[in-house]
């Protein structure tokens, strides 16, 4: 019986550490290691939401390639232009997090209060508690998001696009290739 109550608590835990983190927009493996960001020849991931005339809000998602003082462009398939005046919502992440990490820390180190004795309804809390503070700042960390973006927030993110001077001027646009994701 104890055992029982021990795993529905830790489901319990897990689910808690787990709902106050950030979700990722980019897909498995696109983001790069912290570490490798500025050796990363690509811009992040960039999620917009934009009104339409006709569906009423869109979603795209894609690499963010530039902006410029009308429009952003992405890349996922193929190059897609959006007005800056229809965005709604915009989310950028650069990087992979460690969010699995923080929260399996945060397991163990709970696990490891059985030992405590009666000082562990001390000690469980406060690993709880600051495993749940590390794991969520970690899901945030690096992750630039606005509600209807001003210019402010383009000025502040075009150093994460892949083009930050603005699209050469040589390049054909539907050449653009987006980045191949390999197996880890």
């Amino acid at each position: 019986m104890l055992i029982h109550k021990f795993f529905v608590l830790f489901l319990f835990i897990t689910g808690i550490i787990v709902s106050g983190c950030a979700h990722s927009y980019a897909p498995r493996r696109w983001l790069p290691d912290t570490d490798q960001i500025q050796t990363e020849a690509f811009g992040g991931w960039l999620s917009i939401e934009y009104r339409t005339e006709i569906e009423g809000t869109n979603k795209v998602k894609g690499e963010y390639i530039t902006s410029d003082s009308a429009n952003v462009y992405l890349l996922y398939d193929s190059l897609t232009i959006i007005p800056k005046s229809k965005i709604t919502e915009a989310v950028l992440e650069i990087d992979d997090k460690n969010t699995s990490e923080y929260s399996g820390w945060t397991v163990l180190g709970m696990i490891s209060t059985l030992s405590h004795g009666l000082f562990s309804v001390f000690t469980m809390p406060t690993w709880l508690m600051t495993g749940i503070i590390a794991s969520s700042g970690e899901s945030y960390r690096d992750r630039y998001s606005a509600d209807d973006p001003a210019n402010e927030y383009w000025d502040l993110i075009i150093k994460f696009a892949r083009f930050p001077q603005g699209l050469p001027e040589n390049i054909n646009p539907k050449a653009l290739r987006r980045k191949e994701v390999y197996s880890k």
